[in-house]
């Protein structure tokens, strides 16, 4: 059945059935449910990922499901993690999904990033994707980060191989801690999408080791104008006109 159901891959030089049984051997935990979240879940489900681990403490609202296609109006009002657990196992049948239905802190986070072979950050406050990128540099766990401001997509890979970095040795963070939110902002909903699937595409790279991983790099994509901007962290530059976090010098 797994080999029938991800067939379009096994032709493929890169994946082929060596791939898809290493996939379904992996075990990766997504932070967050949200906007990023949900793209990156559903990718990384139909790429024959074996185990995926969904960490979220929220709960389903209606002024978020545009963007957080896993739910329905129905479920508004029920955690996230259980909704999206709902939605995927009748999809993926052989695919092990594990609901978190809290948020990750320092009590609990190093306990469920053991079992995990990688982390994907897809949430939405610095004190998170902090607490996230220290914990994988702790436990050598490598760490797909991904955001989205308006239309613009930023992503790396932390901790994989012998690098071991973190946000806030990439970006000069806000003295409050916090970005501003997408109530605030606006997000384009394409772009979200965008912005998980690159994240999961991301994340196949490195388990399955494939060239041009995002590892000491930093992406800039606007969906809207198709601009790309690929940053080696040994340039990066501060521009005190950035709303969202400065980049380091």
């Amino acid at each position: 059945m797994h080999s029938r159901f991800f067939s379009d891959h096994l032709q493929l030089p890169f994946i082929g059935k060596k791939g898809l049984d290493k996939l379904k051997c992996t075990r990766v935990l997504v932070v967050g449910a949200g906007g990023l979240g949900c793209p990156v879940i559903s990718a990384l489900a139909s790429s024959g990922i074996g185990h995926i681990g969904i960490l979220d403490g929220d709960k389903v609202e209606l002024k978020n499901l545009a963007r957080q296609y896993l739910y329905t109006p129905a479920q508004v009002g029920e955690w996230k993690t259980a909704a999206a657990v709902t939605h995927l196992r009748d999809r993926y049948q052989e695919t092990i999904f594990k609901a978190y239905p809290f948020f990750v802190d320092e009590t609990n986070i190093h306990a469920i990033f053991s079992a995990y072979d990688i982390v994907i950050d897809a949430t939405d406050n610095f004190p998170s994707r902090l607490l996230i990128g220290h914990t994988g540099i702790q436990l050598g766990t490598p760490v797909v980060y991904g955001s989205i401001f308006r239309s613009e997509v930023q992503m790396t890979v932390f901790n994989n191989e012998t690098q071991r970095l973190a946000i806030d040795d990439v970006f000069t963070l806000q003295p409050t801690g916090q970005g501003m939110g997408c109530d605030v902002s606006g997000t384009y909903v394409i772009g979200s999408m965008v912005a998980g699937m690159l994240m999961a595409n991301e994340a196949i790279k490195v388990l399955l080791d494939l060239p041009d991983k995002l590892m000491g790099k930093l992406l800039l994509f606007d969906v809207l104008s198709l601009q790309k901007r690929v940053i080696h962290f040994s340039s990066l530059q501060p521009d005190p006109t950035e709303t969202t976090p400065a980049l380091k010098s």
